[in-house]
This record gives C-alpha cells, sequence and structure tokens, in this order.
C-alpha cells in the first residue's frame, strides 16, 4: 500500500513540474515511473498491469464512441492509409539496421508504422477537436491502423480462434438492447456509471478475451456499435474520470518498462528520427487527396509518435524469441521518446503552423476537398461562431428578430445536429488561419463569437480584423479571459454569459 502511495504522490509532483514547465502531464507521468523503477521501487507485485489494460480499454471505448462504422468507409482515407502504411514500411526495412531474420524484420518495421491511440486521442480531446473535420480525420486513420494491429496481434499470439468466438455474432442484437436499457434507465449518476463500465469491460473485452482476441479492439468494436445513437456522449462523458485515472497507471507502468544506457539511448535516437520519414510522407499523401494544408498538417501532428499497440507487440517479439532484451529496450525507448516529442507536437501544435504556414501552402492542391471550400455568408447579417450552449440561444434569438444569421461550429456532429433541426449551420474551424484568409465577408454586419476558450476568441478577434472586417465584433464570453485584450484586439462588445446570469437571477429576485 506505501508503495503505491507513493507512486501516486511521484506522478502528481511530476505532473505538477511539467505543468509548471508547460509540458504535456504525460511526460511527467512517464519520466515518474522511470525514477521509480531506478531507485528500487518498481512494479515487482504487477499492481499497474490490471489498472494500465482497463484504462486502455476504456480510452478505446471512449474513442468508438466517437467514431460511426459508416466513416470507415471513407475510400480516400482508406487508400491514404494503405499507401502511406506501404511506402514507410519499405523504407524502415532498408534504414532499420537489425540483425533479424527477414520475417521478423518486416514485423517490426510494420509495428513501427503505427500511431498512438492515445496520444492522439488525449491531444484531440484537450484541444476539443476530437469531432472537427481534422479530429475526425485522423482517427479514422488511427482505426484503420488499430485493426491491422489487430491482425498481427491475432498472428503473432498464442490465442487462437475458438467457439467462444460465435458470441461476438450476437452483438449486433445486443447492442440496440443496451441503447434502449439507457434511454430507459432512472437511476443515479453512479449507477449509470457502472452500467457504462460494464458495457463496455464486460460485453467488449471480456466477451472479446473469451474469443481469442484482444480487450482492447472489443471496447473499441462495442464504442462503435453505440456511436450512432445519442447516448454516445452520454456514456463517453460518464466514464472519463474513471478513465484517465486507470491511464495514469499505465503511463507509470510504460515508464518503469525503461532500461536506459549510452547504446540504447544512440540507437533510439535514430529510430526517432523515423518518425519525420513518417509524418512526412502522410503529409504529402494527404495534400494529394485535395485536403489544405492545415488540415493535412493536424493529422499528422497528432499521428507523429509510434503506438502502444506497437509495444505489445514487441513485446510478444520478444516473448516468441524474435528480439533480443538490448533491441526490445532500443524499441521501447524510442517509442516512449515519441510520446513524450508527440505530446510536445500536439500542444503547441496551432502554434507550430502559424509559424511554418507560407511554407506549408506551397504544397496545397489548386482544387480542395469539398468541406474545405472557402466559406460566404450567403448575404447574411450575422456571422456567428460557436454553435454551442451559448451560440445556440444567441442565433435562435436573431432569427426570432427577423435577423439574418448563419452559423459556424468546428463540430461536425453539432452542425450535423442543428442541419436537421433546420438552422443554417456549416462546418468551419475559426482557429484555421485558412478559414480566416480565404473568407468572404461582403456586407457582413457584425461577427458574434460564441467560442469556448478565450485564446480561440482572442486569435479569432485579431483574425477577423487582420483580413479587412470593419463591422462590430461581439465577444459571448464564458472565461477568465482578460476583457481588454480582447479589446485591444479589436472587439466592440464583450458579453460574460456568467455575469448575465448573476444579473438576471438578481433582477428576479428583486422584482419578486
Amino acid at each position: 500500500m506505501e508503495t503505491i502511495l507513493i507512486w501516486i504522490l511521484g506522478a502528481f509532483l511530476a505532473g505538477h513540474i511539467c505543468k509548471f514547465l508547460s509540458i504535456p502531464v504525460i511526460i511527467g507521468f512517464i519520466f515518474s515511473g522511470y525514477l521509480f523503477q531506478s531507485f528500487g521501487l518498481g512494479d515487482q507485485q504487477n499492481y499497474l498491469s490490471l489498472p494500465a489494460e482497463l484504462g486502455v480499454e476504456l480510452l478505446l471505448f471512449s474513442i468508438g464512441l466517437k467514431i460511426k462504422p459508416s466513416s470507415l468507409l471513407n475510400r480516400s482515407l482508406f487508400f491514404v492509409f494503405l499507401i502511406h502504411t506501404a511506402t514507410v514500411l519499405m523504407i524502415l526495412f532498408f534504414l532499420l539496421i537489425l540483425k533479424l531474420p527477414l520475417h521478423s524484420k518486416i514485423l517490426i518495421c510494420l509495428a513501427l508504422t503505427f500511431s498512438s491511440t492515445i496520444i492522439a486521442s488525449k491531444a484531440l480531446e484537450g484541444r476539443r477537436e476530437a469531432t472537427t473535420f481534422h479530429g475526425r480525420l485522423a482517427l479514422v486513420i488511427l482505426v484503420f491502423q488499430d485493426i491491422l494491429a489487430l491482425a498481427l496481434l491475432i498472428y503473432t499470439s498464442e490465442n487462437n480462434w475458438n467457439v467462444s468466438t460465435l458470441y461476438l455474432f450476437f452483438l449486433p442484437i445486443l447492442i440496440p438492447l443496451v441503447k434502449l436499457s439507457f434511454e430507459r434507465m432512472e437511476t443515479s449518476e453512479e449507477l449509470e456509471l457502472l452500467a457504462t463500465i460494464l458495457v463496455a469491460l464486460l460485453l467488449g473485452a471480456t466477451l472479446f478475451k473469451n474469443a481469442g482476441l484482444t480487450g482492447e479492439i472489443g471496447a473499441l468494436t462495442v464504442g462503435m456499435l453505440l456511436a450512432n445513437y445519442k447516448i454516445a456522449d452520454r456514456l463517453g462523458s460518464q466514464i472519463w474520470s474513471v478513465r484517465e485515472l486507470l491511464l495514469l497507471a499505465f503511463f507509470i507502468d510504460l515508464g518503469m518498462s525503461l532500461n536506459i544506457n549510452f547504446d540504447i539511448t544512440g540507437h533510439s535516437f535514430l529510430v526517432v528520427g523515423f518518425l519525420f520519414i513518417k509524418t512526412t510522407i502522410l503529409f504529402g499523401l494527404l495534400l494529394a487527396f485535395k485536403l489544405r494544408a492545415y488540415t493535412s498538417f493536424l493529422i499528422v501532428i497528432s499521428l507523429a509518435t509510434y503506438s502502444e499497440f506497437s509495444i505489445i507487440l514487441i513485446s510478444d517479439f520478444l516473448k516468441n524469441g524474435m528480439l533480443s532484451q538490448r533491441e526490445y529496450s532500443i524499441l521501447i525507448f524510442s517509442i516512449c521518446m515519441s510520446f513524450v516529442i508527440g505530446a510536445i507536437l500536439n500542444k503547441n501544435v496551432h502554434k507550430i503552423y502559424e509559424f511554418l504556414e507560407p511554407y506549408l501552402i506551397k504544397f496545397e492542391r489548386n482544387k480542395h476537398h469539398p468541406d474545405e471550400q472557402p466559406h460566404t455568408c450567403g448575404g447574411a447579417d450575422v456571422m456567428l461562431i460557436g454553435m454551442g450552449r451559448v451560440g445556440q440561444p444567441i442565433f435562435e434569438n436573431l432569427v426570432e428578430n427577423n435577423i439574418k444569421v448563419v452559423g459556424f461550429d468546428a463540430d461536425t456532429n453539432r452542425v450535423k445536429k442543428h442541419l436537421e433541426e433546420g438552422r443554417r449551420v456549416t462546418y468551419a474551424d475559426a482557429e484555421d488561419p485558412g478559414f480566416w484568409s480565404a473568407f468572404r465577408f461582403g456586407n457582413l454586419g457584425a461577427i458574434v463569437l460564441a467560442l469556448p476558450e478565450y485564446a480561440a476568441q482572442n486569435w479569432s478577434v485579431k483574425q477577423a480584423r487582420k483580413f479587412g472586417f470593419n463591422g462590430k465584433i461581439i465577444v459571448a464570453t464564458r472565461s477568465q479571459g482578460d476583457p481588454d485584450i480582447l479589446r485591444t484586439s479589436g472587439a466592440d462588445e464583450i458579453y460574460d454569459a456568467y455575469q448575465a446570469a448573476g444579473i438576471g437571477v438578481a433582477k428576479i429576485y428583486l422584482k419578486d
């Protein structure tokens, strides 16, 4: 018990230090695990293996909830995935210096083509971009990779298909029953949380394990089958805190697996250098399929890591005698280093793109993907950016007063919902410099910003002024950001939603 408390305390302190230094806290968790192992406080009794496994399964379940099976029918992305995997595989095969049999080397190179679903999904969620256009595309590519990783796991593991596999054919029947149960469930949040965990781990992970497959892909599959239902968002929010706590065990355990010396470090830097090859090839392929530089860049940065599935595969290779302990340590350390690099890149991706934009846009195709064509207001008087809980009431009030308004939002699911309900809303990412540079303002009278993040609000105000908008800019804010900075950037009016609610309640009381 004392050792576990030391792990939690150490991870807490390391995470806080990283946060103070503006470094992703994941790095602190991994580093704390390495320090524990170095000072003889490693996981000798395998206490962390179970919560780490459960954390990854719950993460993949929550990812599956955001990916509708129909999105996997995207032929363009499937071809991008196949071409990228084949190209990187060939390059890695010739560059990776390992004195191994042909069969083993191919499998190792293939494992290094995968990217981390954990790092990418956490980064996208942290930036609230999991349901944006580029976020969805990145997650779909990751799902393709995870499916290939599953096939390799089946190939390299001792698990075999058995009679229990037949249970999986009943999943399409069980999923609607699960959906109906949650919709009619009248219970506490605590019991609903337990029910969600049971669905992810029992119906997903355990069922697939009994069928001779992996729990990770089972949890992902069940999540994807539930993604078509309205309850998906609710289930994802229910398990968030439990998932994050269990993932802490995964990162600490990962840090404990590191074995570092000069020789291993030198070779690991070489393997990490292959990430540049991966990202460059993928960036070029996405541009070739008519995506803009902005979208392509955000996708490749999300995928600029090696994968946690690579760790599992390489561990299996070690058990099967396909790798030496030295080669195993080099590859594991390389994967951990890629997590650190990926976390830093994802945290600063918008700043990096802003710096590189003049160079990257030179490689764009003349024609763009239909979802990335330049936007216009189509004769609207007001442009409303952000159609969430604050933006929707603003939109409806403007319509009720016969004001022509068009809404924009970066959440594709939210855009679809508004369109189904009859609102004039379209997809756009306000943090995309290309959105503002290509926007045709026409006779637009006002821009209303109802974005949740203060930084995005300030950025959008600056961009609107930079590219020639001379009308009124109104910011509906819910943050603690400095309103004077917004005014300096070019905002005319700042409306604090929380303050307005407080004043409204006080007026009602005084009136009574």
